[in-house]
């Protein structure tokens, strides 16, 4: 019902063009529910087997990595914490054609997929009681969020084959990189992907996240300058990345680029900067720190790893004052249009905000970052202070103990987070 309720509204706002569309697509859906009808008296089997073998039906959302992976590890760990000794079958389908074909590979050596497994799970659907043998992504589930710490619980779940491992370090030691310990990889969001991979759907409503690469250099040439192999990562980027160091790579551009790559180098680096996007759950699937900048919304920050998060700067656009973190709390959204429609203004870090960041992230790491007491004392306010949020509990459950906030940004902006606004200023 909810499905014809969809159409209806759809014809009714779409008018005569979505009624063409749809009659185009009208066979494939016959062919769908006749599949789905003929499976029913499989999923009746499977449903009366379950006193010997619980049988469960799911699927995966592949087209974006970020999901893909984050589900799949998830559900993985969750079941060796969980159900370890349980004697189920699970049967997995992909919803879409896998955004990853590597990851799509290691995939399959963990779980059981089919296509033909959509019907069965579109027919459990349909018959009630079906609940205890559906499985649900954490997407839709969770937002691909870890708010129970199941993560970092235990090691990865995924893992390479020794052949891929020595593929991958033959990459690095081409580069002239003998090891994975001293690689660092840089992710920045631009529009170019999703613009290039689902050029179906109007995607400049997340154009707010985007920044420009070239904020990035400095802190490239100063990790490169220390040792370090800075790698800019990306299956699809808009401009180049001019550092101007031999260790710093641009392997976005580079030809030899590959999903394979793309999924060791971040499993295997030191840790990595993002401004947060999908390819950054890779490093948490694999448990790899991360220190992420200019990233929004600040309560939709991870924080069940040990990151580092530094926003971008908001303000409202009539008097130019900083909102405070329950402000930013309260206008938490993943719309350029929301902002706009509230009159706040959006602000990038600047370059030596960027390397700051990542510099306290670096020390901390090495073991070379000390807190003073103060420092302690603003960083426990910062998280009662998100504990007081109404939000909350929306965005957040388990905290890492060594997820934290910038501690420059803390100090810079401490006035404006914890201020208390009047109601007259707030309006």
């Amino acid at each position: 019902m909810t499905l014809i309720h969809r159409q209806v509204a759809e014809l009714r706002q779409g008018g005569w063009p979505v009624l063409a569309r749809k009659a185009r697509r009208l066979p494939f859906w016959v062919w769908q529910i006749t599949l789905t009808a003929a499976v029913l008296p499989l999923v009746i089997a499977c449903r009366l087997a379950r006193p010997w073998r619980l049988v469960r039906f799911g699927f995966f959302t592949t087209d974006r990595i970020g999901h893909f992976i984050f589900d799949l590890e998830y559900f993985l760990s969750d079941q060796a914490l969980l159900f370890p000794e349980t004697k189920r079958i699970d049967l997995f389908f992909f919803e879409r054609p896998p955004a990853n074909t590597q990851l799509a590979l290691m995939c399959r050596r963990h779980v059981f997929v089919n296509p033909a497994i959509r019907y069965l799970f579109l027919a459990n659907q349909w018959l009630p009681g079906g609940d205890d043998h559906r499985l649900l992504p954490a997407r839709h589930l969770h937002a691909s969020r870890d708010k129970q710490g199941i993560l970092h619980r235990g090691a990865a779940q995924l893992a390479f084959t020794e052949v891929e491992n020595c593929r991958g370090r033959a990459y690095l030691e081409m580069l002239g990189c003998d090891d994975p310990g001293k690689v660092i990889c840089l992710v920045v969001r631009d529009s170019a992907y999703l613009v290039n991979a689902r050029a179906d759907r109007d995607w400049s409503y997340h154009n707010f996240r985007d920044t420009s690469i070239d904020d990035y250099c400095q802190i490239a040439q100063t990790l490169a300058e220390k040792g370090y192999w800075i790698l800019r990562m990306g299956k699809k980027v808009h401009r180049p990345l001019k550092a101007g160091h031999p260790r710093v790579v641009d392997y976005a551009c580079r030809t030899d680029r590959c999903d394979f790559l793309d999924v060791w180098l971040m499993a295997n680096c030191f840790f990595a900067i993002s401004t947060g996007l999908g390819l950054d759950s890779v490093a948490d699937a694999f448990r790899r720190p991360q220190v992420f900048v200019n990233y929004l919304p600040l309560m939709d920050m991870e924080a069940w790893g040990e990151y580092l998060t530094v926003p971008k700067i908001l303000s409202w656009a009539d008097s130019g004052r900083s909102l405070t973190l329950a402000e930013q709390a309260a206008h938490s959204s993943l719309n350029a249009d929301h902002y706009q429609k509230q009159g706040i203004n959006i602000q990038d870090l600047s370059s030596t905000d960027i390397s700051d960041a990542v510099m306290e992230f670096e020390a901390r790491l090495t073991g070379q970052w000390r807190l003073s007491d103060d420092e302690v004392a603003l960083h426990q306010r910062f998280w009662t202070a998100m504990r007081a949020c109404p939000e909350f509990d929306h965005y957040h459950g388990w905290i890492h103990p060594e997820a934290r906030v910038g501690t420059g940004y803390l100090r810079q902006a401490q006035a404006s987070l914890f201020a208390q606004v009047s109601d007259s200023a707030r309006a």
